[in-house]
């Protein structure tokens, strides 16, 4: 059976032989490097702010939050590498592998900063690990999809 030219109508539309990008918006790897970029920027907030109380409390401040950020940008690294139905099985062990590489480089990172950086302030450097980690109360804001228009 021949096609007839209401079949080729929508062919000839098209800029190109892709699909619109936007109809697969909810397939696109979603933007969680904001969430390490937000953590970043109040770590660096914190310690300007705690800079009048002198450089201990700063560097300690800025410790903290880095203490916090950085193993958050390895998990994001690691877990969202992998998209689609058909990697279900790495997605699960991407994410696994970077929530343990998470917890290593935390406690990695306070043992040093504890062994290595004196004099230090444990209420600023705590402080600011909490207050970091709480960005991430505000992920699904960070996170959210912006629909074009």
């Amino acid at each position: 059976m021949a096609m007839q030219s209401d079949d080729w109508s929508g062919f000839a539309n098209r800029k190109s032989g892709r699909a619109d990008y936007r109809r697969y918006l909810w397939l696109q790897q979603p933007p969680v490097h904001r969430v390490v970029v937000a953590q970043l920027a109040v770590s660096a907030v914190l310690a300007l702010v705690l800079l009048p109380q002198g450089i201990t409390f700063a560097l300690s401040a800025l410790l903290g939050g880095l203490c916090c950020s950085l193993p958050n940008a390895y998990f994001v690294w690691r877990a969202f590498r992998y998209r689609g139905a058909r990697s279900a099985k790495l997605i699960v062990s991407s994410f696994y592998r970077g929530e343990a590489g998470k917890l290593v480089l935390t406690t990695a990172g306070f043992i040093l900063v504890f062994t290595l950086v004196k004099p230090l302030e444990p209420l600023a450097l705590f402080g600011s690990f909490i207050a970091v980690q709480a960005v991430s109360w505000f992920a699904p804001l960070l996170v959210a999809h912006r629909k074009p228009g």
